[in-house]
């Protein structure tokens, strides 16, 4: 039997970060578990900061077709551009953070908590299946597996920070946060997490050279566990926020892009994160390490928005999809 082809059209790059390509192997994960042949196409630059793509990277002007299924996770391309390969593929899934333009696909995808299928009518074909809503969060398997005792050690303590991002963070804005958290005058294990092309790299690491406790982690394999151990989290309002909710982790929210300014509004609002800038993060860290209690109700009201097994029923979704129905479930 041959196994059905799924192409991921996704970019990374210093600009816009890794988000894109590091969802698309969540899910690219989980097809391939369930029997299907999974090829990455990808601009240049794209394997430099993710090098530990396991699937085929072909370049875009080599869109292979005749494919059973194209996820397109990309805000350059748009519904003309779905429509195209949509001409040549068996079903199109595209995946988006705003119904603000229109899509041509057979499935979409907006992984938003709050989010409801209704804001993209009119934006997709009526025959178009929507999954919206943090339930559909693509996070890689161990941060549900690490969950529970995640959630278990939630006491309300504040010992260990964890300050992410973003895997390339061009603006610098770590440095500026760990500024802000050696103001706050504390005694606090900080662990840094950045990528290994991120353009501050040393100058963070030379900030973090003059911290007490504080370590730059670059090329991290295991986040679910770096997230279990830290007690709050400084961090974008990106992908890694659906993580960060998944395993209860307290979270001070910088928005570090446009596309960011909605999932960090409806965060922000549902309790499971503050809004923070580095002007304000020293006296958050200082009230926080006061007041236990509402360390915990952070942790709680992120723990309720998602519980990490999104990739698995966006799976089952597309078995639905005719092309897709030799997939196991």
């Amino acid at each position: 039997m041959t196994k059905p082809k799924i192409l991921f059209r996704c970019d990374a790059s210093v600009t816009i970060g890794t988000g894109h390509v590091m969802r698309c192997l969540t899910l690219a994960d989980e097809l391939s578990g369930r029997g299907a042949e999974c090829v990455f196409v990808s601009a240049a630059g794209t394997e430099k900061l993710v090098p530990a793509l396991p699937y085929p990277v072909l370049p875009p002007d080599k869109l292979p077709y005749g494919a059973a299924l194209a996820v397109i996770d990309h805000y350059g391309l748009d519904a003309a551009y779905e429509a195209l390969v949509r001409s040549q593929t068996s079903a199109v899934m595209a995946i988006d953070d705003l119904p603000n333009r229109r899509h041509h696909c057979d499935l979409l995808l907006d992984q938003t908590h709050g989010r409801v299928p209704e804001e993209y009518r009119g934006l997709v074909p009526v025959t178009c299946i929507t999954l919206a809503g943090a339930g559909y969060a693509l996070l890689r398997p161990q941060f549900a597996s690490a969950r529970e005792d995640s959630l278990a050690r939630r006491d309300g303590e504040l010992k260990r920070l964890l300050v992410t991002l973003g895997g390339t963070d061009p603006d610098d804005m770590t440095g500026r946060v760990l500024d802000s958290v050696a103001a706050a005058g504390l005694d606090l294990a900080v662990d840094v997490v950045m990528g290994a092309k991120a353009p501050h790299l040393d100058l963070v690491r030379a900030r973090a050279t003059a911290m007490a406790n504080t370590r730059v982690l670059v090329g991290v394999s295991d986040m679910a566990g770096l997230m279990t151990q830290a007690d709050l989290a400084i961090g974008a309002a990106g992908t890694t926020t659906w993580e960060r909710c998944c395993l209860g982790l307290p979270t001070l929210m910088l928005v570090i892009a446009d596309n960011q300014k909605d999932i960090a509004r409806l965060v922000i609002q549902s309790g499971a994160a503050l809004s923070a800038t580095p002007d304000t993060i020293t006296g958050q860290l200082r009230d926080l390490a006061a007041d236990p209690k509402a360390l915990q109700s952070l942790s709680h009201c992120a723990a309720a928005l998602c519980d990490g097994r999104g990739a698995a029923r966006i799976a089952d979704a597309l078995l639905r999809l005719p092309s897709l129905k030799e997939l196991r479930s």
